[in-house]
């Protein structure tokens, strides 16, 4: 008896052991939990986490708790994690996803439910994208305004830094949620983005089908910080930079927030991201602006691309914030126009040659003086998430619709009467004469100055520009500052 005692102690034992190693580490991914939105149709969702090496895992998804598919999948042994992709789903819900995993005759289930299928963006940058609803105009009623988008998910990565690139987040701000008063207004700069919330919002009511927002930023960064070190080598960025900026008071050291903040999402299937930074790099790595950016674009799009399996289009629709105008510093003012023109990779415009179907909204308009954050931080993010949405359902979901400011298709130089003819591509709008608006650069003997070029005359597509200040030879025109992008050719007047 008491050696049939020890052996069945024994075979409990075991039995035990084996139960807690099979369960040890059995998890899905940090960001898949209750609440969340998987990316709908044509692509499919990828659904991961970590198991015990070598055991089955069978993710099933359920709709009123019957069984619609099942997926199965083995634990790698060198990364312990486990990966399926669903099928693609059309957009609706709620669903639940399990998980079982299976090692001998241990199993362990795990569940999350109310799963919507919609469109998936992510949202980076630095303070203008982690500026809160709170702290917009209007946050009292914009707060308010939740009830009807309930099927608009949210989730807020947490600012954390690493040396090396992490295979998941170390932690999150705000799990998946249903958006509330308190999780959208949750204090200064905290989660969640105003921008992408309400470019979210803007995009379901006319998608009328689920959102997932996903807000990873952090103030005060440089697009350092959030590049890859291959994309920061292949442009030639030194290890340390020019002096920072007053507007830097984040991490600033290479890929340190690509590598805890982005590069752990890599696995899931996006429809687009929305960024707005740039602040930072106004006098920091100012003049590689134009290489960082278009690469941060291209290699997130790469990475993106392979760390779905394919399931993530390759160049996915980007869109940006063109930083606005700021009031204080003379030094910094003098620094963001060429990051405004360095944001378009020094086109002027977007989508261009070397940022594919990108879309930008321009915010230089959207100076907000009594800003009690900055005037650098405007609190009209009502239309900075309406110009985006704009530039998404144009690029990203193909409405033939206007989301672009008007464009100088020709420019032409008549000498004989001082002027610069710009026509464009659109009816233009003519608020108000200001000599500061334009200027063109007189060139000599290799030496430019910019110098201002006066409001003439104008008609519904068409703006005569005096440049009779220009002594010289003009080779290139700015509008607020900002290089229109388009070369010009002198012509015979009659």
């Amino acid at each position: 008896m008491i050696a049939s005692g020890i052996v069945l102690g024994l075979v409990l034992r075991l039995f035990l052991q084996a139960h807690v190693s099979a369960d040890v580490g059995f998890r899905f991914a940090s960001y898949i939990d209750d609440y969340m939105v998987l990316q709908r149709e044509p692509a499919g969702a990828v659904i991961w986490g970590y198991g015990a090496p070598r055991a089955t895992v069978t993710v099933t998804l359920c709709r009123d708790q019957e069984p619609i598919m099942k997926k199965v999948t083995s634990v790698k042994a060198d990364s312990n994690t486990w990966t399926v992709v669903l099928d693609p789903m059309k957009p609706g819900g709620p669903y639940e996803v399990m998980a079982q995993q299976s090692l001998g005759r241990i199993n362990f289930t795990l569940r999350v439910h109310d799963v919507l299928f919609g469109d998936v963006w992510l949202c980076s940058g630095q303070s203008n994208m982690k500026m809160t609803v709170s702290q917009v105009f209007n946050a009292t009623g914009e707060l308010s305004n939740t009830t009807a988008y309930q099927s608009v998910r949210i989730l807020s990565v947490s600012s954390t830094q690493a040396q090396q690139e992490l295979e998941d987040l170390t932690k999150v701000d705000l799990r998946w949620s249903k958006p509330t008063s308190k999780n959208l207004g949750h204090g200064n700069f905290m989660y969640m983005s105003a921008v992408c919330w309400l470019f979210g919002r803007f995009l379901y009511d006319t998608l009328r089908y689920p959102v997932g927002l996903l807000s990873s930023s952090w103030s005060g960064t440089p697009i350092e910080a959030w590049s890859s070190r291959r994309s920061l080598e292949a442009c030639g960025v030194p290890k340390s930079g020019s002096m920072p900026s007053d507007l830097q008071t984040g991490p600033s050291a290479h890929s340190v927030l690509w590598n805890a903040m982005i590069h752990p999402l890599r696995n899931m299937t996006l429809k687009g991201v929305i960024w707005y930074q740039g602040e930072s790099n106004v006098n920091f790595n100012r003049d590689l602006y134009n290489c960082t950016f278009p690469l941060l674009i291209d290699d997130w799009r790469q990475t993106f691309h392979d760390g779905s399996q394919g399931q993530t289009e390759r160049l996915f629709p980007f869109g940006f914030v063109q930083l606005s105008s700021y009031l204080f510093g003379e030094a910094l003012n003098d620094g963001l126009p060429q990051i405004r023109w360095h944001q378009t990779a020094d086109f002027g415009y977007v989508p261009n040659q070397r940022m594919p179907n990108t879309f930008m909204a321009v915010s230089v308009d959207l100076c907000d003086r009594n800003s009690p954050f900055g005037s650098i931080h405007p609190r009209d993010k009502q239309t900075v998430a309406y110009r985006l949405h704009l530039g998404a359902r144009a690029l990203a979901y193909g409405e033939k619709l206007i989301f672009q400011g008007p464009l100088p298709q020709k420019i032409e130089l008549l000498a004989d009467k001082g002027l610069l003819n710009l026509t464009y591509s659109q009816p233009i709008k003519v608020q108000r004469h200001d000599d500061k608006i334009f200027e063109v650069a007189c060139c000599s003997d290799r030496q430019c100055e910019w110098l201002p070029a006066p409001m003439d005359t104008f008609s519904t597509q068409t703006l005569a520009l005096s440049i009779t200040s220009c002594h010289d030879s003009p080779a290139a025109l700015r509008q607020w500052k900002l290089r229109i992008g388009r070369d010009f050719k002198a012509v015979e007047a009659d």
